[in-house]
């Protein structure tokens, strides 16, 4: 695309070599980085995380941060999920420095970012985002615009909370048709065509088969998305009657299996606590090299899936 990428990261030059190999150039630090670009993208786990790249630390600046090289006129493209209250402190920073901040999280999951079909929510002042418009569009190309500044992020937050409350349903509603001798492909097909489809369902189904239940994305990263929505909830006065207990779930999940364990996770607790397998060897063959894309359709977000049978194509065939 004629850039000339920078790359900074706490986990050293390796993490990045492939990128490097192809002509981009290493920093030692966030401000290397800044004093080098007139746009710069953050896409980090954790709001602690974003504030210790830009250099933040209370009321003081880390002279090694992006905000101690920030140039004025440049752009701060913020991807990550993260605290709306602190990425606000942080665009003030930068725009006291004559710079201009975007928050753009991402959205559609790993899967989806390796082929180039992610989804941008974008917050910025209209000027700032026809700048940067096409630099996102070239990882995220369906760009969500979501008005000003802090929208997005909520909204962003707001998907990561209904997808906990999906992961944690799915393992009931799969033990339940297994116990009743329901096929579980046949519950699998048969859902997705029905009022309770959802993206988990038809992206993760399968990460339960395989066994990983892991989905690119983990339980604790789901954790601190329940956790920033808590915070907007407690402020605003919304009861979590729902997501207070997916929280717990979640908690009892990183206790058990780990931190790091998949997001998908929950519908293990139901396995065990049943002492029975969802998956068997069958099913694992169905799926062994399932894989998916998507697609925008109609204005809405469609899984089209790869390498399994799909009974329901000569239905969409047959009716225009």
């Amino acid at each position: 695309a004629g850039l000339a990428p920078v790359l900074s990261d706490v986990k050293g030059e390796s993490i990045a070599r492939h990128l490097l190999d192809q002509g981009a150039v290493w920093a030692n630090s966030g401000r290397e980085v800044a004093e080098q670009c007139d746009v710069i993208l953050t896409g980090l786990p954790r709001p602690e995380n974003v504030s210790a790249a830009m250099g933040l630390e209370g009321t003081n600046i880390n002279p090694d941060g992006i905000l101690a090289g920030l140039q004025p006129n440049s752009v701060w493209i913020e991807h990550s999920t993260t605290d709306f209250e602190n990425t606000l402190k942080i665009r003030a920073e930068v725009e006291k420095r004559g710079a201009k901040a975007v928050a753009a999280p991402l959205t559609g999951g790993m899967q989806i970012l390796k082929v180039g079909k992610m989804v941008s929510l974008v917050g910025a002042d209209e000027e700032t985002f026809k700048r940067v418009e096409p630099l996102i569009a070239l990882s995220a190309p369906r760009i969500v615009r979501c008005g000003d500044f802090g929208h997005e992020t909520v909204v962003k937050i707001l998907t990561n909370m209904l997808c906990a409350v999906q992961d944690c349903a799915m393992g009931e509603v799969m033990m339940i048709a297994k116990k009743c001798g329901v096929d579980l492909k046949l519950l699998f097909d048969a859902m997705r065509i029905s009022s309770g489809n959802s993206f988990c369902w038809e992206t993760e189904f399968a990460r339960v088969m395989d066994g990983s239940y892991y989905p690119d994305f983990t339980a604790e990263m789901m954790a601190k998305d329940i956790e920033l929505g808590q915070g907007l909830a407690k402020k605003h006065g919304v009861p979590m009657l729902m997501h207070g207990q997916v929280a717990q779930i979640y908690e009892m999940c990183m206790a058990r299996y780990g931190k790091d364990s998949g997001s998908t996770i929950p519908v293990r607790l139901v396995e065990d606590a049943c002492q029975t397998p969802l998956a068997d060897e069958n099913l694992r063959k169905v799926f062994k090299d399932w894989t998916y894309t998507t697609e925008i359709a109609d204005g809405s977000y469609v899984i089209v899936h790869k390498n399994i049978e799909n009974p329901h194509l000569k239905i969409s065939n047959k009716i225009s």
